[in-house]
């Protein structure tokens, strides 16, 4: 079956999976889609998946792909890879099933999150955080502080917005403000 797989590390995961046909690129193009479609009407007896890894889907390419992963050839399974759900289209997302294989689960922050005060904003978004530290940071506070639900759907569009490359001082600050009133 066909399925879509978010992970934190491409290779480890191909390894894993160790599929016939491998598609791996930055960025997913058109053509791209029409090398897929080519590897994947060679007739085949057996089953044969074709992985597709690529760290951005363009919005015509994955239309482009749609049509093969609705309906696909005899014997043949499609795997995505892609480092966020948010980089597929919803249409996409909903006709595959969503797997998760996270390897570098040990997203730390070593913060200080007991008492946010704007002295303590203005200090961590002048450590110039990396995307990663930022969401280590925001599973610390997931973890460690009890959060209401406009707080945690706060938390959970920040990660939205790291993966869109939002300006991540943006989203430090938006963080931060809003839990602030918490702590």
């Amino acid at each position: 079956m066909s399925k879509i797989i978010i992970t934190d590390d491409f290779e480890k995961t191909i390894n894993e999976i160790n599929p016939d046909e491998t598609i791996i690129v930055d960025e997913l193009k058109v053509e791209n889609v029409g090398e897929i479609r080519e590897k994947a009407y060679i007739a085949e007896k057996n089953k044969k998946t074709i992985l597709i890894a690529a760290k951005k889907y363009n919005v015509i390419s994955q239309n482009a792909l749609l049509k093969l992963l609705e309906e696909p050839p005899k014997n043949i399974e499609f795997i995505l890879l892609a480092n966020s759900k948010y980089s597929l289209l919803d249409t996409i997302k909903s006709r595959l099933i969503i797997e998760k294989k996270f390897f570098n689960t040990s997203l730390t922050s070593d913060i200080d999150i007991t008492k946010i005060t704007n002295d303590k904003i203005l200090d961590i978004l002048q450590m110039d955080l990396e995307k990663d530290e930022i969401k280590a940071l925001i599973y610390k506070i997931l973890k460690e502080k009890e959060l209401n639900e406009e707080q945690m759907e706060i938390l959970s569009n920040a990660i939205k917005m790291l993966e869109l490359n939002i300006d991540k001082k943006a989203v430090i600050s938006l963080i931060m403000l809003s839990i602030k009133e918490k702590f």
